[in-house]
């Protein structure tokens, strides 16, 4: 079974799920640091962030987001979610204004506090002078990894 969504509400559902787990917590971190996936984005705007998301930007997940998704016990279950949906890719939105999705995600047993618990960990690792993007390569590069 699936079921059929305007692109629009896939973006806000995505959006509504980050904001219920948390996980915009961890993109504000990465925001303020200067070292957000968003950098070079036409629609951030300094101070005050993202001004237009689009499929690409909740789909894909960086490797913060995917370490976040897998302590939650999430991150499969999201990669599902977006497995079908055509034009997730990274900064660039050509998904059409209706996709099929195969499943809507139960999220309300994760903590929203547990995003924040995350967020202030990197805080604190960059407070110590570690490297976020450098963090956020070798995540991405790990998860990578262990799918082949």
């Amino acid at each position: 079974m699936s079921i059929e969504m305007k692109k629009e509400h896939l973006i806000q559902y995505g959006l509504k799920v980050f904001e219920e787990i948390g996980a915009n917590e961890i993109c504000s971190v990465c925001i303020r640091s200067g070292n957000s996936c968003c950098r070079g984005c036409e629609f951030l705007k300094d101070g005050e962030g993202c001004q237009k998301r689009n499929t690409s930007c909740i789909a894909w997940l960086c490797g913060l987001q995917k370490h976040y998704f897998e302590e939650v016990g999430l991150l499969d279950d999201w990669e599902k979610l977006w497995a079908k949906v055509p034009g997730k890719l990274h900064r660039r939105d050509v998904t059409p204004d209706i996709v099929k999705v195969n499943t809507l995600l139960k999220v309300k047993h994760i903590n929203k506090n547990s995003g924040k618990l995350m967020a202030d960990k990197f805080n604190i690792f960059i407070g110590n002078g570690g490297n976020l993007e450098k963090l956020e390569e070798r995540l991405q590069h790990d998860f990578v990894m262990r799918k082949l």
